[in-house]
C-alpha cells in the first residue's frame, strides 16, 4: 500500500468534514505522493489507477469532481508524452492556490447581505464556508446566537459547534428532531451544500426537513458555497439513494428483519431557498441556470 492509498483510505472513512475540507485533504496527499515518489511514470500511472476510486468514493462531492476532472486531463496529457510528474504537482498546488480564498471570498459578500447582528441561525452538520462566515462575521463583532444540530448519525454538528464556540458564540446544541420544538427561537438559517442544481440543491440528509420548517414559519434560508458547485448540466436527484453509509452505523448488530438505510446526502427544493451566495454574486432560486 502507498501512501497515496493510505490517504485516500483516511479521506473515504472521513464522516465529520465538509466537501471543501475533503479536498484539501486530497490534494494535500496527493501533493505529498508525488514529493516522495521519485520515478515519474509510476507516480503517474498510480494516479491514473486510482481515479475510479476517487470518483466513486468522493465524486458525488460537486468540488472533488471540478477538481478530478481538471486532473484527469492533466494526467492523460503527462502520460500520452511520458513527462516528469511535475506538472501534476504543479497543477495540484496551482489549484490550492486558485482556490484557496474561495470561502472567505462566499464569507465576505454573505456578510455584507445578511444581517446577524443580535439574530438566533439555525446550523446544520459541518460546513468549512459556515465556519469560515462565522469568522468573518466575528471579525466585524456581530453578535449571534447559534442553534446547531448534533447531525445524526455521525453527530458532526458537535464539532461545527466547538469550532464556533471556540470564536466566542454562543452555541444550543440539541438533537435533530428537537428542531420543530425550537423553531420559534430562529431568525435564519444558513447552510452549506455539496452540489447545487437549478430545481435542487444537495447537502447532509436532514436540511430538507429543516428547510421545509422554516418554510412553515417564514424563516429565510441562505446557501452558502462556492461555485464550483453550481452544475449546469441535467442531474437526477433519485441517484443520491445510491449513496449510502453503513447501515450499522445507526444500529451496530440489528435484528433479523431489521434492515438499517443510513442515507447520507439528499435533494432539497431550491424553492425553499431565500439565496444561494457564491464568491461572485448572490443568486435568487429562479436565476439558477439548467
Amino acid at each position: 500500500m502507498t501512501n497515496l492509498d493510505e490517504a485516500l483510505l483516511q479521506i473515504l472513512n472521513d464522516k465529520q468534514s465538509g466537501s471543501i475540507a475533503i479536498l484539501q485533504q486530497l490534494t494535500r496527499g496527493i501533493s505529498l505522493y508525488l514529493i516522495r515518489e521519485s520515478d515519474p511514470i509510476i507516480s503517474l500511472n498510480n494516479m491514473h489507477d486510482r481515479l475510479p476510486l476517487m470518483r466513486g468514493g468522493l465524486g458525488h462531492f460537486a468540488v472533488v469532481g471540478h477538481f478530478l476532472n481538471e486532473l484527469e486531463q492533466v494526467i492523460a496529457n503527462n502520460l500520452k508524452d511520458l513527462k516528469s510528474q511535475e506538472a501534476l504537482f504543479n497543477f495540484v498546488n496551482q489549484y490550492d492556490a486558485r482556490w484557496k480564498n474561495a470561502n472567505t471570498e462566499v464569507s465576505k459578500l454573505a456578510a455584507d447581505c445578511i444581517d446577524c447582528q443580535n439574530k438566533t441561525i439555525l446550523l446544520h452538520s459541518n460546513s468549512s464556508v459556515i465556519t469560515s462566515f462565522f469568522n468573518t462575521i466575528n471579525s466585524m463583532n456581530v453578535k449571534a446566537t447559534i442553534l446547531q444540530t448534533e447531525s445524526r448519525p455521525e453527530n458532526e454538528g458537535r464539532y461545527q459547534a466547538l469550532k464556533l464556540a471556540n470564536l466566542g458564540f454562543n452555541v444550543k446544541y440539541f438533537v435533530d428532531t428537537a428542531a420543530a420544538f425550537m423553531m420559534d427561537e430562529v431568525d435564519m438559517m444558513i447552510t452549506g451544500a455539496d452540489q447545487i442544481h437549478k430545481n435542487y440543491f444537495v447537502n447532509k440528509i436532514g436540511t430538507y426537513a429543516l428547510a421545509l420548517l422554516c418554510r412553515e414559519k417564514n424563516i429565510p434560508v441562505f446557501v452558502l458555497a462556492d461555485s464550483r458547485k453550481i452544475s449546469n448540466t441535467e442531474a437526477n436527484p433519485q441517484t443520491l439513494h445510491n449513496i449510502q453509509r453503513s447501515g450499522s452505523d445507526i444500529w451496530k448488530s440489528s435484528p433479523e428483519r431489521v434492515t438499517p438505510v443510513n442515507f447520507y446526502f439528499e435533494p432539497i427544493p431550491t424553492t425553499l431557498v431565500k439565496s444561494f451566495i457564491t464568491e461572485k454574486e448572490v443568486i435568487a432560486p429562479s436565476e439558477l441556470l439548467g
